[in-house]
């Protein structure tokens, strides 16, 4: 039997059950009883577990944080699993389309999680169905594991993986990225600096909502006695910058807002950071107040618009994976504390103890106390590995891709969760990459390679 061309027979039916599952909104919101992440969250995730007992199989709800369906028989330590979530980034404004209808325009398939995750699972999902109704034998289980919180915090592999100890899988791939295959994902840490003051500071500025993205704008309000300087120097500090620094006098004071453009933590070099920028600008003027000058030294000396960490000593490198990253995701200086947010991305080959060492060293040197908000150590599968190999070679000889080698990303996926996890697509070579944006959407052709994709290579891990 030809297992590629057979899948196809399934491809309407996938339409219609990524409609089903889009049209669930499934953002995070409060916990209620016996729902963690809200009752969108549990809802997609019944949705999910529902569609597999449909098509025949074994399914288990762990308390609304995750789920499994299961195919096959044989030990657990030979399973070969799927990783896919259910959840979903908020849907923002300015769709041209309605974000949880997903309603097909032109060949194209419109809605919030069509590409991130709710499609490539539901894909791979029927992919499985494929090789059942197929009549093919499997010589190991092959277990879909779908949790309900990847966007926000992870809470469902932590509770699957960790609190109920379910067991690991010998191999295992993840449709949440892109083809081919990524084999390695950097460390990512975010660190708090802070600093408490005796007392009430002269000053406050704040930009940023998060850790891990470049904010599009900062703003710091300063006293009357910084106008001369500040505006003195605005013109000259602005000159051939694309993206400028203003300032204004309000209610007695002189606020200044500096505009920047937003990327993802991962990619700081594809924005431009208005935190940094600020900081910049901040140490071409006479300051007199010592709170707000050593701060800008800090700065000035350790970050200024780097994205490397290269002052910082943490500029780190190696082949798997490139260089190390840094984006200063968040500031909050006001009343007595002050506290700004590190995003960075290390390269697999060091640990986060080695980063973590370099920055408190620095940090020190200001009176700056630095604590860990979040850990997530590297991912690493060598590329000769059989899992990487073999997805490699299947996705070659589908496409036609056959230049192709495998990739390291500074983002983070469900194959952390893992033991022997790679992430496998769901974008491919030219498809647009709009998941956590606006417009989000599937062009239906693509589901004939994913569906030819995923039908073989749970064929070829499990047979």
């Amino acid at each position: 039997m030809n297992l590629q061309e057979f899948v196809l027979n399934y491809k309407d039916d996938v339409v219609k059950s990524i409609q089903e599952s889009v049209r669930i909104k499934s953002v995070q919101e409060p916990a209620l009883e016996g729902m963690p992440f809200g009752e969108g969250a549990a809802k997609a995730l019944e949705h999910m577990l529902e569609l597999g007992e449909k098509l025949g199989f074994k399914v288990e709800n762990f308390d609304n944080y995750a789920g499994h369906i299961d195919f096959g028989d044989g030990p657990d330590e030979e399973m070969i699993g799927v990783l896919g979530h259910v959840d979903v980034v908020p849907e923002g404004t300015g769709w041209d389309h309605p974000p949880y209808e997903a309603k097909i325009v032109d060949g194209k398939m419109y809605g919030r999680g069509v590409l991130d995750d709710k499609g490539p699972t539901i894909a791979a999902l029927y992919a499985l169905k494929a090789i059942k109704d197929s009549g093919l034998k499997l010589n190991r289980k092959v277990r879909v594991i779908v949790g309900a919180n990847e966007e926000t915090g992870w809470g469902c592999m932590n509770h699957y993986f960790g609190k109920l100890n379910m067991p690991q899988p010998a191999m295992a791939f993840t449709p949440d990225s892109s083809f081919p295959v990524t084999f390695a994902e950097k460390g990512i840490l975010h660190l708090m600096l802070s600093k408490e003051y005796s007392d009430e500071l002269s000053f406050s500025i704040n930009g940023g909502v998060a850790f891990n993205s470049v904010p599009d704008s900062t703003i710091g309000i300063f006293p009357l006695s910084m106008k001369e300087e500040i505006f003195n120097n605005l013109e000259k500090f602005n000159e051939g910058k694309e993206y400028k620094i203003s300032a204004s006098e309000k209610d007695g004071k002189i606020e200044v807002v500096s505009l920047g453009k937003a990327s993802h933590g991962a990619r700081p070099a594809n924005g431009y950071n208005p935190i940094s920028a600020l900081f910049s600008f901040l140490s071409t003027i006479k300051i007199e107040d010592e709170q707000l000058k050593n701060l800008v030294e800090f700065f000035k000396e350790y970050i200024g618009m780097e994205y490397s960490g290269a002052s910082l000593g943490i500029d780190f490198k190696d082949e798997p994976s490139g260089v190390l990253t840094l984006t200063i995701g968040k500031i909050e200086c006001t009343g007595k504390n002050m506290m700004f947010g590190f995003d960075i991305r290390y390269p697999v080959t060091y640990k986060k103890e080695q980063v973590l060492e370099e920055v408190e060293k620095r940090a020190k040197t200001k009176g700056i106390n630095v604590t860990v908000r979040s850990a997530k150590n590297p991912l690493y599968v060598p590329k000769d590995s059989f899992l990487v190999t073999t997805l490699m070679n299947i996705y070659k000889d589908i496409t036609g891709d056959v230049d192709a080698e495998p990739v390291s990303i500074g983002g983070g996926t469900y194959a952390r969760a893992v033991t022997n996890g790679v992430a496998f697509g769901a974008l491919l070579k030219g498809q647009e990459d709009n998941m956590h944006q606006k417009n989000e959407y599937l062009e239906i052709e693509k589901l004939d390679t994913w569906l030819k994709i995923y039908v073989q290579a749970i064929y070829d891990l499990a047979k």
